[in-house]
């Protein structure tokens, strides 16, 4: 029998299981957070009765019921910042990027990600993915011809399908520049412009498609690679331009009209090429035979919140994107892939910088610590309890929102008050309950001074802002400038009208005419003399003007024949108008004046000074400047004046400028060359960058942890400067370090006084700490800080400078304890009760307490340091260092101490003072005195509650006195050894008329007042023990009796006899026996002397003492 086998065909769809999955992230562009289908359900607990989304996605329906929704999920509040917190995983301001690029190509230019910057494509990169991108980059088109670009080839992108910047329209074919559509592999490197190159300008035409292709594309290149792939997919849709998609006739859409149809149509659009994406997971192959899609993480999410006048609906959140309310930054997110439970709700409060960790956790790495993001995935699958984040932290240039739990609170405009909510009562934010809540609003505020005291300040400039609108350097040197009177004539005028061609009238006939055809004029900028500069149109007088151009390559030189004196002043005016591309917020007029080494206009450069024009206050209408610059100082003394005319920025515009007169003043009688200067931090040029020497403009975004803030000395006048200034959420300026430097040589004494808004300082980025220098050389200069400074961190206190410093303003504690540490050799005389709670350590240098300041803290000062002044200690006084009461002649107040040393001073009738309430022990201070005319038969120098212990040697009261331990009870008192006995009968002990004789015993113990004196005893109380103590063994006889400090300056003799009659100092064999004295043995000021003596043992041996006047 033959057997047969049938064979019947059996397809197996298996998955390819890589080890590692694979990682898809979609972006949608601006839609609104309820315009989706999968977030129908949610939304009516949200907000119950709440109609249904009339926006169909169904293949995201789809992806929802297989993933996760997470309901709280946030970004930042516009687009570019919120991709540069998902792709580096932390708050985008960690790298300084707040503001929307302007898609700059250059490779000099300062715009997007810094080259620097880890990516998620670099760390999915490192744990072996290839990394793909399709759509929107829009995180820097910087080329590297300089190693600084951030092109998505540089950035850890091997592969590039999309646009550079950050929207275009929807049609391909006609798009250039940072919007074209290209494709770029990174190695070997190729980079092909797409935009007019079939099939995409003709069948592929709309953007959204062609990028769906593109993510399509790249999973069927990779699928079967024995590597995983990374696909980060960023669609425009539906940021604007809004506009109908391939998709506007479908049926789902008919209810729609106008731009919310469109809109919708073009979400249906993008949905769409989301399924086509996940189908190609599914089928790759495109025959049944693999799916990656059990193998692959799908993260969908939002970019920001939904976008103003599009047609998208954020109902029921509160405003739209940009907004920091619900509606500008709260949007809907899935998680989706192997491992995660299927049609889930996740409600905590998570952010997109979390997606970076996610990914990386899900390839099997580690989420560096350095980051924000926190892997959401055991949060997801129930592996970790509690929320992933404490606090969801938001900043939009001045905008603000704080989210701690249910609480959030929200600030949404420069200068607007703080707004509280709570969100599980009130999604709506439209109750405010900051008032009633104020413990509440603090705890988040202090949640958000804690972030903004680790993050960057803005490193790009803001969409359509002009470079010069940030500052890129962290360092300012204050520029403090005089403002003269004087008197400007007609007769002292350099330019102006026909005199050196101020109306810019002369030259040729045409309507445009260059540098070289204008007289007087000429181009000091890179290009070169055949580059434009004046032009018949827009006159403001005349018949010309001059072209004021934003380009490095033209700048108006001019130079004034004049040579320069000493203490000279000018005044220049002129009219100007913004035209084309010029920006009124930020563009500006500069008029520099400077001398060259060789007095050659183009010679080596020193700028005297820049100023710079307001803003313009009527678009294309002429407005007057008036510039009065500072009097010349004498370095500029016989040197050649030339002036330099230009626009304060670079950019691709150009102003009108006409009427041009520069003038030479004179002081008149009764003027001031120097009077005393006032600015304000924010005032227009009042600092130099100390990197370019230029003048330079302090603004709120420069407030952050590395901001360094110099102010020099004066040599010839004195300066007040002004804070007005805040960080840019309104809050409290912070900055590292304030430096007071400069050597002072003028011919009067000067100061600097610093006042204005109070100061938080903080460590920098770097973990240097937060730094008051203290450098000024010159004991005739002074430096008064009235500014309240906050400590949110350590304060250093250093630097070596010799002028006087003095902080008025108060010492404060931002919300847990700091320390204050002083090093160098300075002085800082504080006049107000700091009120930080951490130790204060004085390791070199003088730290002198004004009167009427307490310091409530631990004290520590180190061997070289001192503490001196007026004030009040009310905690611990340890260390080797010095305590020197008063600032010249005053009273310290300390608690517990045991100071190694004790400087005092005399003079006269005064002597310092130092005042003792807790325990006081002398036992191992070092006592130095500076003394001078000593008057005073008493001096009281310490007032203690408890003194343990006296000096010891070597210390020693100046010549002539001794020391009183119980003067007046509980001081310590200096007194004339000659008027000694005096003194402690009759101002210690009251003691009056014949009572108070040396002789008498007015206690009738049978000791006389002097040998009470002598020996430390109370003449009021009867004694009941003799103060003189003999012991005898063998022939050895020890006497030892008390003396007090005041006694030693009598004359006591120790005698003995035999037989009473006969009394003699010496002993026998003419002993004279060696005296052994310890300080303070029975009480402070009360020491025991003791003798040992040979006598002979057969003789009764009396012993006395005897007082030798």
């Amino acid at each position: 029998m033959v057997k047969q086998c049938f064979f019947l065909p059996l397809l197996l769809v298996l998955p390819l299981c890589a080890q590692k999955p694979n990682v898809v992230v979609i972006i949608s562009d601006d839609a609104g957070y309820s315009d989706w289908g999968f977030m129908d359900d949610y939304l009516q607990t949200l907000n119950p009765g709440q109609p249904k989304s009339t926006v169909p996605t169904p293949n995201l329906d789809a992806l929802r019921k297989r993933g996760t929704l997470l309901t709280n999920a946030y970004t930042a509040a516009v687009c570019s910042p919120s991709r540069a917190a998902i792709v580096t995983g932390s708050y985008q301001q960690r790298i300084g990027y707040e503001y929307n690029i302007n898609n700059l190509t250059g490779a000099n230019d300062v715009d997007g990600l810094s080259s620097d910057a880890v990516t998620i494509f670099d760390r999915m990169k490192s744990e072996g993915y290839t990394t793909g991108v399709v759509g929107k980059w829009h995180l820097g088109a910087r080329a590297n011809d300089s190693g600084d670009g951030n092109r998505p080839e540089h950035q850890g992108v091997d592969e590039f399908f999309g646009i550079w910047k950050g929207s275009r329209n929807y049609t391909i074919g006609a798009v250039g520049g940072s919007g074209t559509l290209r494709e770029t592999f990174a190695s070997p490197f190729t980079d092909t412009v797409l935009e007019t190159t079939p099939p995409w300008n003709t069948t592929n035409k709309y953007v959204t498609n062609a990028f769906g292709i593109g993510a399509v594309n790249f999973i069927e290149r990779h699928y079967a690679d024995p590597d995983p792939f990374f696909l980060y997919v960023s669609f425009t849709a539906p940021h604007s331009p809004i506009g109908p998609s391939p998709d506007i006739n479908d049926p789902r859409l008919s209810s729609l009209t106008g731009k919310r149809k469109d809109y919708a149509s073009m979400v249906l659009t993008m949905d769409r090429e989301i399924g086509n994406i996940l189908n190609t997971l599914d089928d790759p192959a495109k025959d049944g035979s693999v799916s990656l899609t059990d193998n692959t993480l799908v993260i969908f999410i939002n970019d920001n919140g939904g976008a103003n006048n599009i047609g998208a609906d954020n109902t029921p959140l509160r405003n739209f994107k940009g907004s920091i309310f619900e509606g500008g930054t709260r949007v809907p997110m899935i998680i989706a892939g192997a491992g995660l439970p299927a049609n889930s709700t996740y409600h905590s409060p998570i952010h997109s910088i979390d997606i970076l960790p996610t990914c990386l956790e899900a390839a099997g790495g580690s989420p560096p610590a350095e980051i924000d993001g926190i892997s959401l995935l055991p949060y997801l699958d129930s592996t970790i309890p509690g929320i992933p984040h404490e606090v969801i932290t938001i900043r939009n240039d001045t905008k603000v929102s704080v989210r701690k739990g249910d609480w959030k609170l929200a600030k949404n405009a420069s200068n607007s008050p703080f707004l509280l909510f709570n969100l599980s009562e009130d999604p709506e934010e439209s109750t405010d309950l900051a008032e009633i809540n104020p413990e509440i609003v603090a705890d988040l505020l202090n949640a958000f001074t804690t972030f903004e005291t680790t993050i960057d300040k803005p490193r790009h400039a803001g969409l359509t802002k002009a470079p010069s609108s940030i500052n890129l350097n962290n360092a300012f040197v204050l520029a403090p400038q005089t403002t003269p009177t004087g008197t400007f004539i007609s007769d002292l005028t350099l330019v102006g009208g026909d005199l050196r061609n101020g109306n810019f009238n002369a030259g040729g006939d045409g309507s445009v005419q260059t540098y070289a055809e204008t007289p007087s004029w000429e181009n000091i900028g890179t290009g070169t003399l055949s580059e434009n500069f004046t032009n018949t149109s827009l006159s403001a007088n005349g018949s010309r003007n001059a072209i004021i151009a934003e380009s490095n390559a033209r700048a108006a030189g001019l130079d004034t024949g004049h040579t320069l004196s000493t203490g000279e002043i000018f005044r220049v005016t002129f009219q100007w108008r913004d035209a084309s591309n010029w920006n009124d917020s930020s563009d500006l007029v500069a008029v520099t004046l400077f001398t060259t080494s060789n007095d050659r206009i183009n010679g080596p450069r020193n700028n005297i000074q820049r100023l710079v024009s307001r803003t313009s206050v009527n678009n294309s209408a002429y407005q007057t400047e008036n510039f009065l610059f500072n009097p010349i100082i004498t370095s500029e003394e016989g040197r050649r004046l030339f002036v330099e005319v230009n626009a304060a920025q670079t950019g691709n515009g150009f102003a009108r400028l006409d009427d041009f007169k520069l003038q030479r003043g004179i002081l008149g009688q009764g003027d001031q060359p120097s009077p005393s200067a006032f600015l304000n931090w924010s005032q227009d040029s009042a600092w130099i960058d100390p990197q370019t020497n230029s003048p330079d403009t302090l603004l709120s975004t420069d407030s952050f942890p590395g901001c360094i803030l110099e102010f020099p000395v004066t040599q010839d006048f004195s300066y007040e400067t002004n804070n007005d200034l805040t960080r840019i959420s309104d809050l409290t300026f912070m900055l590292n370090s304030l430096r007071l430097t400069g050597f002072f040589d003028g011919a009067s004494p000067q100061s600097a006084t610093l006042s204005g808004s109070e100061l938080l300082l903080t460590d920098d980025l770097d973990s240097a700490p937060a730094n008051l220098a203290l450098e000024a050389m010159g004991p005739a200069y002074s430096f008064f800080l009235k500014q309240d400074l906050i400590l949110y961190h350590d304060l250093e206190i250093t630097g070596n400078g010799s002028a006087a410093f003095v902080l008025e303003g108060q010492i404060s504690e931002y919300h847990k304890p700091t320390k204050l540490t002083k090093s160098g050799t300075s002085s800082l005389l504080i006049k107000s009760s700091p009120k930080h709670t951490g130790p204060t350590s004085i390791n070199e240098g003088e730290i002198i307490l004004a009167e009427n300041v307490t310091l409530s803290s631990e004290v520590i000062i180190s061997e070289k340091a001192i503490l001196s002044g007026s004030g009040t200690l009310t905690n611990s006084l340890s260390g080797a260092g010095t305590i020197s009461p008063g600032q010249g002649i005053g009273t310290l107040t300390i608690q517990n101490a045991s100071p190694k040393r004790l400087h005092l001073e005399i003079d006269g009738n005064q002597a310092d003072h130092l005042v003792s309430t807790g325990i006081l022990d002398l036992s191992n201070t070092t006592l130095s005195w500076s003394t001078q005319n000593l008057t005073e038969v008493v001096y009281p120098i310490i007032t203690y509650n408890s003194l343990i212990d006296g000096f010891r040697n070597p210390n020693f009261p100046p010549p002539g006195y001794v020391f009183d331990y119980n003067y007046q009870v509980n001081k310590i008192a200096l007194v004339r050894s000659e008027n000694s006995y005096q003194v402690w009968s009759q101002q210690t002990h009251a003691l009056s008329g014949a009572n108070a004789l040396f002789e008498a015993d007015p206690d009738l113990d049978g000791i006389p007042n002097g040998l009470e004196f002598f020996t430390g005893s109370n003449p009021a109380e009867f004694t009941k023990t003799h103060p003189l103590k003999a012991s005898r063994r063998s022939s050895s006889t020890s006497v030892s009796y008390p003396i007090s400090s005041l006694g030693q300056a009598t004359l006591f003799r120790l005698q003995s006899s035999t037989d009473l009659i006969n009394w003699d100092d010496s002993f026998p064999g003419d002993q004279l026996p060696p005296v052994k004295e310890e300080k303070h043995f029975y009480s402070p000021g009360l020491g025991k002397v003791s003798q040992n003596i040979t006598l002979p043992s057969d003789k009764i041996r009396f012993f006395r003492f005897i007082h030798r006047p």
